[in-house]
C-alpha cells in the first residue's frame, strides 16, 4: 500500500535529511529558479507544502512539493518539485489525495511546470497540456 503525509512546517527539520535527496531529483532538471535551499526556507516559512510518500514498510518512495498559488482570477495548486522512484505505483494515490487538499485549500485547479515525458504521464489523470515554458540562459547572472 501507498501512503502520503503532507508535513507541518514546525517538522520539516525532523524529516529533511530524508528528503533532500527527493527535492534535489526533482529540482535538478529545472532552470534553477530556485534552489534546494529555497525550497527548504519556502516550507519552514508556510509559504509551500512538503508531501512524503511511503510504503507499507515506511520507506520513501517520493517527496514533492506544492505551492497555493493566487492568481487574480483563480486559486491555483502547483506541483512544484517531485521526486521519486517507481511512480506507477503510487501516482494515482498522491494526485487523489493532493486534489482533494487543493480543494480543502479552495483551489480551482492544479498545474505543474514539468518534462514532456511527465505530460503523458499526467494525461490518463485528466491533466492537459495547456502551455510550453521555454527558456533561455543570459550570460549574466543576476
Amino acid at each position: 500500500m501507498i501512503y502520503i503525509s503532507g508535513i507541518m512546517s514546525d517538522q520539516i527539520d525532523d524529516v529533511w535529511s530524508d528528503c533532500k535527496k527527493y527535492i534535489e531529483l526533482g529540482n535538478s532538471k529545472s532552470q534553477e529558479e530556485m534552489s534546494v535551499q529555497d525550497i527548504y526556507d519556502n516550507c519552514k516559512d508556510k509559504d509551500m507544502q512538503l508531501w512524503i510518500v511511503f510504503n507499507d514498510n515506511k520507506d520513501i518512495e517520493a517527496v514533492l512539493t506544492t505551492q497555493v498559488i493566487d492568481y487574480p482570477q483563480k486559486r491555483v495548486c502547483r506541483i512544484v518539485t517531485l521526486g521519486g522512484l517507481n511512480m506507477e505505483y503510487w501516482v494515482d494515490t498522491v494526485l487523489k489525495t493532493l486534489e482533494e487538499w487543493a480543494e480543502q485549500q479552495s483551489c480551482h485547479a492544479m498545474e505543474t511546470v514539468c518534462r514532456k515525458g511527465f505530460i503523458k504521464k499526467l494525461k490518463s489523470f485528466g491533466y492537459e497540456h495547456t502551455y510550453t515554458i521555454l527558456g533561455k540562459e543570459l550570460t549574466t547572472k543576476h
